[in-house]
C-alpha cells in the first residue's frame, strides 16, 4: 500500500522479542487541548535522549479533551526516529469509524496499536459504547486482524467480493491486568484478546514483580503467551502509593511501600526524596529484569523528569 512518504514503522514484536535485551519504554500522554504543543515535544525528546527506545502515546477517553494522539505518534517516528505504539480506543466509535481512523494510521505509517476498549469519562460510571460498536478490546483486535488480512466493511451497493483490498500490516498490542480481582477471568480475558490477535501485550500499572510472573506463567500454561512489558511508574511517597493502589486496585509490596518517604519527610527534602524516587524505580525494574520480563514500559503523567532519570541509570 502507498505509504504517501510516511514510511513504516518498526514492530514491536522485533523490538521486544530480542533475546536478552531489557528494552527501556515510556507513555507519555497528549497535553490539554489548547495547551502549548512545544512543552509536548521537548518532554518527548527529553525522554527518547535519555534512552527510551520507543514511546507509546495514550488517547483520551471521550470527554477528557485531549486531542492529538495521532500526529504525536507520528512526530515520533519520523521527526525523532524512534518507534511509537498509539493508543487505539473504541469505546467512542462504530465499527466503520474504527476501520476509517485505522487508515489514517495505516497511511501514516503508524504500525504499532494498542487496542483498547477505553475507560468512560470520570463521573460516568455507567457510560455505554456507541451502537454497532464494540463492546470489548478481543473485539476491536479481531477487526484489526481482520484488516491485516485484507478484510474490509462493505457498503451496501458499491463495494463487490471481486475488489481487490490490499492488507494492512498492524503489529497489535492488547492490555494485561496481572492483578484484576478474579483469578479465572485476569487470565481469560487476556486470552480472548491473544486468540483475536494480540501479538504483545502491557500490563495495567503494576509494582508487584510476583504478580506479574505469576500471571505471565498462567499465560504460558494456557498456551497464550506473548511478550508482555510491564508497566509501571516512579513513585515518590507512601501517600502518592496509596493513592495509586486505590485508583488501580494493585498493590505495592510493604518492603517496597515502606521504602518511601511520608509526604511530610519529602516536603523537607525534596532533592534526597528525589532521588530515592529513582532509586526505587531502578530496583523495580531490576526485579523485573530478574524474572524475565522484556523491558520496563515507564508511565510518565507528570513526572518527565523522574522518569528521564530512570531511564538514564538504566541505560547506563
Amino acid at each position: 500500500m502507498n505509504h504517501l512518504g510516511y514510511p513504516p514503522d518498526l514492530r514491536m514484536t522485533d523490538l521486544l522479542g530480542r533475546p536478552g535485551h531489557f528494552t527501556l519504554s515510556a507513555e507519555v500522554i497528549p497535553p490539554r487541548n489548547g495547551a502549548e504543543q512545544a512543552k509536548v515535544l521537548s518532554q518527548i525528546s527529553a525522554l527518547v535522549e535519555a534512552g527510551a527506545e520507543f514511546l507509546s502515546v495514550t488517547k483520551g477517553a471521550g470527554g477528557s479533551l485531549r486531542g492529538g494522539s495521532l500526529p504525536i505518534a507520528q512526530t515520533i517516528k519520523d521527526r525523532l526516529k524512534v518507534p511509537c505504539i498509539a493508543h487505539f480506543t473504541c469505546r467512542d466509535l462504530t465499527i466503520a469509524d474504527v476501520e476509517n481512523q485505522l487508515m489514517d494510521h495505516h497511511y501514516f505509517g503508524i504500525r504499532n496499536i494498542l487496542a483498547l476498549r477505553g475507560d468512560p469519562p470520570d463521573g460516568q460510571p455507567h457510560w455505554n459504547p456507541r451502537e454497532n460498536g464494540h463492546n470489548f478490546a478481543h473485539e476491536l483486535i479481531a477487526q484489526i486482524r481482520g484488516l491485516n488480512e485484507g478484510r474490509y466493511l462493505a457498503r451496501a451497493g458499491f463495494d463487490s467480493e471481486k475488489d481487490a483490498r490490499e492488507a494492512t500490516d498492524f503489529c497489535i498490542g492488547a492490555a494485561a491486568y496481572p492483578e484484576h480481582p478474579d483469578p479465572e477471568e485476569r487470565i481469560r480475558f487476556f486470552e480472548l484478546k491473544v486468540r483475536a490477535g494480540a501479538q504483545y501485550g502491557i500490563t495495567d500499572m503494576c509494582f508487584d514483580v510476583e504478580a506479574y510472573a505469576r500471571f505471565r506463567d498462567a499465560c504460558v500454561a494456557r498456551h497464550c503467551a506473548i511478550p508482555l512489558l510491564p508497566g509501571a511508574r516512579p513513585l515518590r511517597t507512601r501517600e502518592q502509593a496509596e493513592r495509586v493502589m486505590k485508583k488501580f486496585r494493585v498493590n505495592v509490596p510493604r518492603q517496597l511501600f515502606e521504602s518511601l518517604p511520608t509526604a511530610e519527610d519529602a516536603a523537607r527534602d525534596v532533592a534526597g526524596s528525589s532521588a530515592r524516587s529513582v532509586e526505587w524505580m531502578i530496583r523495580l525494574a531490576e526485579s523485573f529484569r530478574r524474572v524475565g520480563a522484556p523491558g520496563i514500559h515507564l508511565f510518565v503523567i507528570n513526572d518527565t523528569e523522574g522518569a528521564s532519570q530512570v531511564l538514564r541509570e538504566l541505560k547506563a
